[in-house]
């Protein structure tokens, strides 16, 4: 259902002042530096891999990915090559300087260093042009990238010849990769941001860019579609997909699109689906883009396992996350792989059999889908700011682990509910073609997305929505009737992208938000509420939905 709100400028009062009418911080077309859209869409895409190259590895002495300080590390410089090693070409950086220059991997607990690369992170950028609108969207295999880093980013697109008009950057929120946001340092008070390659992911990812635009061709073929993944196995979404946090509600759906241009080429094949990139737990200490990698890599080059043969795309394959928050994870899953073949045990075998098993959906879904040829682009943005309620954010704020500009509050004051820092982050609402998305600035709990509270959006007859062992389950009497965020969106299956342009953390329903009452953001209180000690505050959510509802009744006024 379409919510058009009414905001044209109105007289008050009986006098003479008016309300002015909201507005867009920008917008194309019709904005000063993209007068139009017209003529043909063309697109380009491109990947460039982020993966760190200069770290030192440790020594694991029982095999299962836990380091402990005592454990030491291989003080052998950024290659890793040791005097004893095959290859050896000498001392390098950082070796033999007594200090750990590590890879801190991000999410489940500090202090976990990487031991070497499985596979590459990277970069993946996706262009869309037409007329004097161009737009870039680039995928990162991180945790999160920081509303702050985009403005660096797009400081650094500024001052090229490429012409976009807007960037957007969207995180895959892979959990196997480094700590962009400072929070999984080597202990709670040393963060494990590593500024020096987080400049050259931003380098990357305007270079990124760069290749798209290079690559932009007339789009001869715009096809998008989706599916709903319960259909798929007997289990349901518990194939692939689990939620840690009652009530057990996700969003079954996988989206897929792809883009061909008028030779019939593959530019690209984008898969967009709400589920944490953290298949293999904190049992593995080597750098991957977990299962997107697998996704990508079918989309792409295709695979033959059993009776199953998917061919490939080409072109360049990309991920897109959605609602991932409350706790949407492949944890606990048993995956039948596409030989049939069944995982369960945090191994590389289990992460490429959930990749393989979304890249056969994704495929089926493009197939049977219908090309569009109505293909208009424009986009909207709204840049506007949240309250930090949550202490220890508070405190990380104040201590530097985390980078980014804190607004509206005096540091020589102590924090209270008069002084409080607040943080700047942006809403994008973009189409193309038939494509409605919308970006989140964090993890949005897939029930303020779509409801689901009556049970009917568990995804498999094996789920349960509250589980009956729950000591302090959600009052689901309390919980909202609606309309939800969806609802509100103009298309019958908008896109979410979840950590779009930013990481503010998990955005929670209000009805269900509860704080431990010793420890409040530190300690959770009983039950599922681990979400809000990782979150801003309770008043998120509603302060989110209004500014989406303002920004979704100028791009509707028309």
């Amino acid at each position: 259902m379409t919510l058009l709100l009414i905001l044209a400028a109105c007289p008050g009062g009986g006098d003479d002042t008016a309300v002015e009418a909201w507005a867009p911080d920008t917008h194309c077309p019709g904005g000063p530096d993209c007068a139009d859209a017209d003529g043909p869409l063309s697109a380009g895409a491109a990947a460039i891999a982020i993966t760190p190259t200069c770290f030192e590895s440790w020594i694991d002495p029982v095999g299962e990915a836990e380091w402990e300080s005592d454990h030491g590390w291989l003080d052998c410089g950024c290659d890793r090559l040791c005097p004893d090693d095959e290859g050896y070409p000498g001392p390098d950086e950082g070796e033999g300087d007594g200090e750990f220059q590590a890879v801190w991997l991000a999410g489940f607990h500090n202090g976990r260093p990487a031991t070497g690369v499985h596979d590459d992170l990277w970069a993946r950028a996706l262009v869309f042009d037409q007329g004097s609108t161009r737009v870039a969207v680039v995928a990162l295999d991180v945790v999160g990238w920081f509303y702050d880093e985009v403005v660096r980013t797009r400081a650094m697109l500024a001052d090229t010849d490429l012409g976009i008009d807007l960037l957007v950057v969207h995180a895959t929120h892979n959990h196997e990769g480094p700590d962009t946001l400072g929070i999984w340092g080597r202990t709670e008070t040393r963060p494990g941001r590593d500024d020096a390659w987080q400049a050259s992911v931003r380098e990357a990812t305007v270079e990124s860019v760069r290749l798209a635009v290079a690559d932009l061709r007339e789009v001869g073929s715009f096809r998008l579609g989706s599916t709903d993944i319960s259909t798929y196995h007997d289990s349901g979404v518990l194939n692939v997909l689990n939620d840690y946090r009652d009530p057990f509600i996700v969003d079954q759906v996988l989206d897929a699109l792809h883009l061909a241009d008028t030779d019939g080429q593959t530019i690209a094949t984008v898969a967009h689906f709400s589920n944490h990139p953290e298949s293999m737990a904190d049992e593995n200490a080597l750098i991957t883009s977990d299962y997107p990698h697998a996704l990508r890599e079918v989309l792409e080059d295709g695979v033959q396992m059993g009776d199953t043969t998917l061919e490939g795309y080409g072109g360049t394959a990309i991920f897109w996350n959605g609602a991932v928050g409350g706790m949407m994870t492949p944890l606990g899953t048993t995956t039948t792989d596409l030989d049939g073949t069944e995982y369960r045990a945090y191994t590389f075998d289990h992460t490429e059999a959930i990749g393989r098993n979304k890249a056969l959906i994704a495929s089926d879904t493009i197939e049977a889908a219908t090309p569009a040829t109505e293909l208009d682009l424009a986009f909207a943005t709204s840049v506007f700011k949240l309250p930090v309620d949550n202490y220890g954010f508070q405190a990380m704020f104040l201590s530097g682990i985390f980078d980014r500009e804190i607004l509206d509050w005096d540091s020589s004051e102590v924090i209270s509910e008069d002084n409080l820092p607040w943080i700047r982050t942006e809403l994008v609402h973009l189409e193309v073609g038939p494509l409605e998305l919308l970006t989140i600035p964090g993890e949005l709990l897939p029930e303020l997305a779509l409801g689901g509270y009556d049970g009917s959006a568990t995804g498999s007859d094996q789920a349960t929505l509250i589980d009956p062992g729950n000591e302090n389950p959600p009052d689901l009497s309390q919980a909202p009737d609606g309309p939800y965020l969806e609802d509100h969106l103009a298309s019958a299956d908008p896109w979410l992208l979840g950590l779009g342009n930013d990481e503010i953390g998990y955005i929670i329903p209000p009805y269900d938000f509860q704080l431990d009452e010793v420890n409040p953001y530190f300690d959770e209180p009983p039950g599922d509420h681990y979400e809000e000690t990782n979150s801003l505050g309770a008043r998120t959510a509603p302060m989110l939905e209004e500014r989406i509802l303002e920004l979704l009744g100028w791009v509707y006024s028309d």
